[in-house]
């Protein structure tokens, strides 16, 4: 990774960290086990992307809610994908008690809203999450995570438009 970075560092802005931790209800693993297996780990990631003037861009699926301050503490910048409609990952919970710390990226539903709403639903919740998660700033707004075949190119447009009218 040094070696890379030493190369492309004026090309970067962030790193991107993917260790899905989280199911639709709970954490996959225990958070002492988390501690146990990846903290260390997850410390020297992020104190080497730091040392290169770059953010650490960590992403989870899920009900991660108790682990973000872990990776707070352990030096992540950026939270993807804000899985709002899994458990406890209530998006005014989450930007009242870590927007200060985190910036979120993600949040608009592609379980639900994104595939299978109609235009206006993907716009309100596009808006929904802009008015939550961009409140004060340190949001980037799109879809909780790639988005899935056979969504209509309609909605992603929508939630496209959505953000560059009230973004």
């Amino acid at each position: 990774m040094r070696r890379f970075f030493d190369k492309t560092r004026d090309c970067l802005d962030l790193v991107f960290i993917s260790d899905d931790m989280g199911g639709q209800d709970n954490l996959l693993i225990s958070l002492d086990m988390w501690d146990m297996y990846f903290r260390e780990r997850m410390i020297r990631w992020c104190d080497l992307v730091h040392s290169y003037g770059l953010k650490v861009f960590f992403h989870t699926d899920g009900a991660a809610y108790d682990l973000v301050p872990r990776l707070i503490d352990v030096g992540s910048d950026v939270f993807n994908p804000i899985q709002h409609t899994a458990a406890g990952m209530d998006m005014a919970k989450l930007k009242h008690h870590f927007g200060d710390r985190l910036i979120f990226h993600g949040g608009v539903d592609t379980q639900s809203a994104l595939p299978f709403g109609t235009i206006e639903d993907v716009r309100e919740e596009t808006r929904n999450c802009l008015r939550t998660l961009g409140a004060g700033g340190g949001y980037i707004c799109c879809s909780c995570h790639n988005v899935q075949p056979g969504t209509p190119v309609e909605n992603v447009v929508a939630m496209i438009e959505t953000v560059k009218a009230e973004g």
